[in-house]
């Protein structure tokens, strides 16, 4: 007696498998794409604060140009005595402090 319930429900699992499947399918796929939300959110916080802190070194990196080339500098001294390679080093060597 017992097989043969089992029996009855494995086949009613079947029938109705065939019966619900795009359901099925729908409802995996809904609850796959809430469960990726979080995840979707993170990594635009992520990228956000990545993009800010790209424009935060680029200005930086502006001001150690201005601060390095303004008229009391190094560089600027040896570019107008004519020595543009020596200019240039003493401007990296401004740049890397």
């Amino acid at each position: 007696m017992f097989k043969v319930e089992e029996f009855f429900v494995k086949n009613n699992l079947k029938s109705d498998f065939k019966r619900y499947k795009s359901a099925l399918t729908c409802s995996f796929i809904i609850g796959l794409l809430l469960g990726s939300i979080p995840f979707i959110n993170r990594s635009k916080e992520n990228f956000k604060i990545k993009k800010l802190m790209q424009e935060q070194k680029q200005i930086e990196i502006q001001n150690r140009e201005k601060i390095c080339k303004e008229e009391n500098s190094e560089y600027k001294k040896f570019l107008n005595l004519g020595f543009p390679k020596t200019a240039i080093k003493k401007f990296n060597i401004c740049m890397e402090k």
